[in-house]
C-alpha cells in the first residue's frame, strides 16, 4: 500500500468506526489512528516537498559543473596552446601533465600446452596458459620429423582450440604462440602427440 493509500485508509477506518455500535471501545483509540494518520501525512509532504527541492538543486549543481568544465577544457586548451607542450610552462599553470605511456613489448609465450586426443578419430583438443591482455593465439601444427615444417591450423580469442584432420597412428608437434597490441610472441615449446 502506498503512504497516500495509508493515509486514505486509516481516516477511512476512523469515519467507518466512529458512532459504529459494534465497536463500543475500539482498541487502540480512533483518536490515536487519526493522530498518527496526520503525522504521516505531515512527514509525506514534507518528504515530497525536499525531493522536489533535491532535484532543483541537482539541477543546478549540473548546470554549474558543467560551467565550470567548459571553462576548465578552454584555459586548458588556452594553456596548451602557449606551452607548445612545454611540461615546465603547463606545471606552472596547475596543470599535471601525463607521463609519456611505455612502450608495450612483445607478450610471452603460452605456457603448460597440454594437447589430449579426442574421442573423434585424427581429432584432439590443445590448451594452454596465457597473461591477461593479449587478443588472440595462433596455433601451428607439424608432422613429426627431424626438421618439422610447422602450418598454421587456427586462430583463437581463446585458450583452447578443437583440432583435427590428422592421420590416426601419426606423430604431430603443436605449438602456440601470442598476438598482443606488439605483435606476436615466440612459440611455445613443441608439445608431441600421437593422432587418435
Amino acid at each position: 500500500m502506498s503512504v497516500p493509500a495509508k493515509i486514505q485508509f486509516g481516516r477511512r477506518v476512523v469515519t467507518f468506526m466512529t458512532g459504529n455500535p459494534n465497536f463500543i471501545t475500539p482498541n487502540p483509540a480512533l483518536a490515536a489512528i487519526t493522530t498518527s494518520s496526520d503525522g504521516v501525512e505531515t512527514t509525506y509532504n514534507a518528504a515530497q516537498a525536499a525531493r522536489q527541492t533535491a532535484k532543483l538543486q541537482t539541477s543546478l549543481q549540473d548546470a554549474s559543473v558543467a560551467e565550470w568544465d567548459a571553462l576548465i577544457t578552454q584555459i586548458a586548451s588556452y594553456v596548451q596552446n602557449i606551452s607548445a607542450g612545454d611540461k615546465a610552462i603547463i606545471e606552472s599553470a596547475g596543470f599535471p601533465v601525463r607521463n609519456t605511456p611505455a612502450p608495450v613489448g612483445l607478450p610471452p609465450a603460452p605456457t603448460d600446452v597440454q594437447v589430449v586426443p579426442s574421442q573423434s578419430a585424427g581429432s584432439a583438443d590443445v590448451s594452454w596458459n596465457s597473461e591477461r591482455g593479449y587478443y588472440s593465439f595462433t596455433i601451428e601444427r607439424a608432422e613429426d620429423a627431424p626438421v618439422p615444417v610447422y602450418q598454421v591450423i587456427g586462430n583463437t580469442t581463446r585458450k583452447e582450440a578443437s583440432l583435427n584432420s590428422m592421420v590416426s597412428g601419426k606423430k604431430y608437434l603443436f605449438r602456440v604462440a601470442s598476438v598482443g597490441p606488439a605483435g606476436q610472441s615466440a612459440w611455445s615449446e613443441p608439445v608431441p602427440l600421437f593422432a587418435p
